[in-house]
């Protein structure tokens, strides 16, 4: 599958992403840049791979005090969003 992902999207992911899952990162091709964005190619197991990881970060460090989302919570959601597979 074929995902655009903006620049701050694609860093978040390819820095914050821990050492376990290392081999993620490996599975994520870059097959170009346009403009603001960057577009990557994997398979469905690493999306939901990917998006599982999204989804215990988000639990974990995505909203305040106030049960708000956080800058990182609204980037973790739509990390999630993008990587969802039907």
């Amino acid at each position: 599958m074929i995902l655009k992902l903006n620049k701050d999207q694609f860093d978040y992911l390819n820095y914050s992403l821990p050492e376990e899952y290392g081999a993620l990162k490996l599975k994520l091709k870059h097959i170009r840049k346009e403009d603001q964005f960057i577009i990557i190619e994997i398979d469905i197991e690493t999306a939901n791979e990917i998006r599982d990881w999204a989804g215990h970060e988000l639990q974990k460090k995505g909203f305040d005090i106030n049960y708000e989302l956080t800058f990182e919570g609204k980037l973790l959601e739509k990390l999630i969003d993008l990587f969802y597979v039907e």
